[in-house]
């Protein structure tokens, strides 16, 4: 007891005996790192944050002026990095079952209007994907999803389930073969796995077996999901042909790799409900999201 009595006594003499004067005003060190670590928090904790909240209310107030031109509900799924967050550390985003849930209580809520999704995503997961196409295919009024860059996967999966695909001239979309795997073997495309163990046959590893196994069910549940929500939409070919089986086959095989940006021009001639009509306020809400890289810098 003596022993901490002392130590306390020798740090309260050690910040008693560091002052700065300012303009008559004495404070210790110690008092002054505190202040400068208050500085810190307020400057990489609050300022971000209250960036964050300006602009989100721009957002809103862009989203409600589209809602009266479109005359329509308007609803965002945007991942992207951005600027301003915590620490100044963007997380990647993509889709999954917390944005099904808000999509779907959205949908829920306005089962009286027309609805209208604007999409900027890579993908994400399957299920929440499927959740969130299968209830805007049953949604009774018009539905449409706008797509300003790219919609890719499982971006793809829920464009595939409204009536009306609009994008913008240089915007794409993308294949939907399921990937398959994980962190420590990798994720590869379902009908790779299938490719490996077929060619390998029984010198095929046990993991190998079993991802093609999986991957096989993947592909067949990925078939019936697009089929459901393509059924009646796609264009009849040159002869009047039905091209629904086609049209699935393409974006679910695995013909092209997961990553082949399908333009807009390319998915018309697919059959799938696609416009080029694009608003150009789509555009400038855009603009409200600030990305982490600055390598490309223009005069607005």
């Amino acid at each position: 007891m003596r022993l901490l009595g002392r130590f306390s006594a020798a740090c309260g003499k050690f910040r008693g005996n560091f002052l700065a004067t300012f303009d008559s005003l004495t404070i210790s060190l110690w008092d002054l790192t505190s202040l400068i670590f208050l500085l810190f928090f307020l400057f990489v904790i609050i300022y971000p944050q209250s960036q964050l909240k300006r602009i989100r209310i721009q957002r809103m107030a862009k989203l409600r002026a589209m809602e009266k031109r479109h005359d329509c509900k308007v609803l965002t799924i945007i991942h992207r990095r951005e600027a301003i967050s915590i620490l100044g550390m963007p997380a990647y985003q993509f889709i999954d079952e917390e944005d099904a849930e808000q999509v779907l209580r959205w949908i829920r809520k306005y089962k009286d209007y027309p609805l209208e999704l604007i999409l900027h995503t890579p993908g994400g997961q399957l299920l929440a994907s499927v959740q969130i196409a299968r209830a805007l295919r049953k949604h009774p009024k018009k539905t449409r999803v706008i797509i300003p860059h790219y919609s890719m996967s499982g971006g793809t999966v829920i464009a595939l389930a409204v009536d009306e695909i609009v994008m913008a001239k240089d915007a794409v979309i993308g294949p939907i073969d399921p990937q398959i795997g994980d962190f420590l073997r990798g994720v590869y495309p379902a009908p790779s796995w299938i490719y490996a163990a077929e060619t390998k046959k029984e010198n095929a590893a046990d993991t190998t077996i079993v991802m093609s196994d999986i991957s096989r069910k993947a592909l067949k549940l990925t078939r019936d999901v697009a089929t459901e929500l393509l059924e009646g939409k796609i264009q009849a070919g040159p002869a009047g042909e039905n091209r629904l089986d086609n049209v699935v086959e393409k974006l679910v095989s695995g013909e092209l790799i997961h990553s082949t940006p399908l333009s807009a021009s390319q998915a018309k001639e697919l059959g799938l409900p696609v416009s080029t009509d694009f608003p150009e306020d789509v555009h400038e809400f855009m603009k409200l999201f600030r990305p982490v890289k600055r390598s490309v810098q223009f005069v607005e």
